[in-house]
């Protein structure tokens, strides 16, 4: 077998593999390791920062917005006019080559931003997957919210599916930027929610108005009428768990995990289905 033919096998052979175990945006150039390193090698007219802290407890991230990843930073500005969340975009502004401010999730450290999810209870990010057909890719730490955004996205007929490790877009790592969010109630890392949307979806929001207020109308009923209701029941558990002296060496993380995962292994259809599952578990098991 001849050299030419062998390094085109070995490829092909690296190519299917890495599409196999990950969905990850295919970005052109190589990117930034941090925004220091981005904010030392690029033009600042090549790219814009936008924030708009309203103080609310939780926080929209665009990091890939612009000409990075089409579609993404539409959606955050969507997002944005229902007023009742804070928003972050970078956005690329270059005519052609705007892959080449990508920095990954688990690097981006652009200081506005960081400070903007430290303050924030609750954190969702919108970033871009390959794909020319229409899916949404939930991950992230915050698995209750998670499935309660994917459950109202699919109730609406949107094709949504969850990710997890070995998935790099999995957004499950604590150094994503979307996982760094507050303190649950002082003492537990809830962490946040990573939503990863295909080309062929990201270029519809771009372009389709009605596409783009369905789909984030979705998104803000699930973040705004159904998310309050479970983060009451979740206080209930804290609450319940901070009761007497014990609670020093009782940390309330194993117990929030744990009811979290008997309401998900109920496997709900519906919003309202999982908020009574949790709310079961909550109520009724020890």
């Amino acid at each position: 077998m001849n050299k030419k033919l062998e390094k085109i096998l070995a490829f092909v052979l690296v190519f299917t593999f890495s599409i196999g175990v990950s969905i990850y945006a295919l970005v052109p150039g190589l990117g930034y390791s941090s925004f220091a390193e981005l904010a030392a090698a690029e033009d600042p007219s090549g790219y814009t920062i936008k924030t708009n802290d309203i103080g609310s407890d939780t926080t929209i991230l665009g990091i890939h917005g612009g000409g990075i990843e089409k579609g993404t930073s539409e959606l955050v500005e969507a997002l944005r006019a229902y007023g009742e969340y804070n928003t972050y975009s970078f956005e690329g502004l270059k005519s052609t080559g705007n892959g080449s401010l990508f920095i990954k999730a688990v690097n981006f450290d652009e200081p506005t931003a960081v400070s903007l999810v430290n303050e924030s209870d609750y954190t969702v990010s919108v970033i871009g997957s390959t794909g020319d057909d229409e899916v949404t890719y939930i991950g992230g730490q915050n698995r209750m919210l998670a499935e309660l955004i994917r459950l109202h996205l699919a109730a609406k007929g949107y094709n949504v599916k969850t990710l997890s490790i070995p998935d790099r877009i999995a957004g499950v790592m604590s150094s994503n930027i979307v996982n760094k969010n507050k303190l649950f109630n002082d003492n537990y890392q809830l962490g946040g929610v990573q939503i990863a949307i295909s080309k062929g979806l990201r270029e519809k929001l771009a372009t389709d108005t009605g596409t783009l207020d369905d789909y984030s109308g979705t998104i803000n009923q699930a973040l705004s009428e159904s998310w309050p209701t479970i983060v009451k029941l979740m206080d209930k558990i804290d609450n319940d768990k901070s009761q007497g002296f014990l609670h020093m060496f009782n940390s309330p993380k194993p117990d929030l995990e744990k009811k979290v995962e008997k309401a998900l292994e109920k496997d709900p259809k519906t919003p309202d289905e999982l908020i009574k599952d949790f709310e079961d578990v909550v109520l009724t098991e020890d």
